[in-house]
């Protein structure tokens, strides 16, 4: 499999994004998809209890006996997350469809409620994916609850929410397939896969003008995802898995530079599953497989080296 992930400059191409064929939208432009609804959020009422120090007759009305006063039930999220900038928080409500997500300002200003189908999913729970970095955006997915032989799963299918109008663009269309993606440090691509029965194409996306990058990056269809961004952006690393079981698993780790666009295999064909990938340093990674080994993989020389204890999860 080496060779097939080999850097192959020819395989590089650069897509015009064209609108008959993309997803990608134009953020002005209230788009929803089909079973997708985003209404502004209600609001909770107080429920004021009597204030035990003042009677009925001393405000000069008909004294009645106290009731008592039951609040209204307010549900607990069963997902909550909070924007890098503390100025937003997404609860996600329920896992058996329908499904929503209140997208709430800390200041009040704004909530939006986004209420899914499910898509066909039998359990599935709406996700943020990445708050973007001006603040103007919240990207989600619809993350299922699924079975089976199944490494890097990010989510099916990719929204984008406006959080001053609250307008949703489509920017991957789930098709009840299982995906994985990336969004960049700094907001502005996206990273995904495209599979095909003799091949699995990597894609990188500017969401600032649709265009794209994309590579080959296997002659089959293969598990890939698990990307990682190096520190300032510019670099990232993906894993491309064959085999049907953890027993038969082979995986490839690839570098890609978008400096420099071009793409290098850095670990070839190694016998395991790696489930976690940490950036050390600009040339060093440190890879974790399915029995907590550790390893340090050199992305200039391709060595690898056991750790000598496994780096604490972050």
């Amino acid at each position: 499999m080496g060779e097939k992930i080999a850097q192959a400059p020819h395989s590089l191409l650069l897509v015009a994004f064209l609108a008959s064929a993309c997803t990608l939208l134009p953020s002005g432009t209230p788009t929803l998809a089909p079973t997708l609804t985003v209404r502004p959020a209600s609001t909770q009422r107080s429920t004021l209890a009597p204030d035990p120090t003042r009677s009925s007759s001393s405000l000069g009305l008909p004294t009645t006996s106290p009731r008592a006063t039951i609040p209204e039930f307010v549900p607990e999220p069963d997902f909550v997350e909070h924007s890098p900038d503390g100025e937003w928080t997404a609860n996600s409500f329920g896992y058996y469809p329908p499904i929503r997500m209140e997208v709430t300002g800390s200041d009040g200003s704004a909530s939006w409620e986004v209420v899914s189908d499910g898509e066909g999913w039998f359990e599935v729970v709406l996700r943020p994916e990445h708050w973007s970095v001006d603040g103007l955006y919240l990207y989600f997915t619809l993350a299922p609850f699924v079975d089976g032989f199944i490494l890097y799963m990010d989510g099916s299918g990719l929204q984008r929410l406006d959080l001053s109008s609250g307008d949703v663009t489509q920017v991957l269309a789930g098709d009840h397939r299982l995906q994985s993606f990336s969004i960049s440090p700094d907001s502005t691509r996206l990273v995904f896969f495209r599979t095909e029965e003799d091949a699995t194409w990597l894609v990188v996306r500017d969401l600032r003008d649709g265009t794209e990058l994309q590579w080959r990056l296997a002659d089959e269809a293969v598990q890939a995802g698990g990307i990682r961004w190096s520190a300032d952006g510019s670099t990232f690393v993906v894993r491309a898995t064959t085999g049907f079981d953890y027993d038969e698993a082979r995986t490839t780790i690839v570098l890609v530079s978008l400096r420099s666009l071009a793409q290098k295999t850095v670990l070839a064909d190694a016998p395991r599953i790696f489930w976690r990938v940490d950036w050390i340093d600009d040339h060093t990674l440190y890879l974790e497989d399915l029995t907590a080994s550790g390893w340090l993989l050199d992305l200039r020389s391709g060595r690898v080296v056991l750790a000598p204890t496994p780096t604490p999860t972050p």
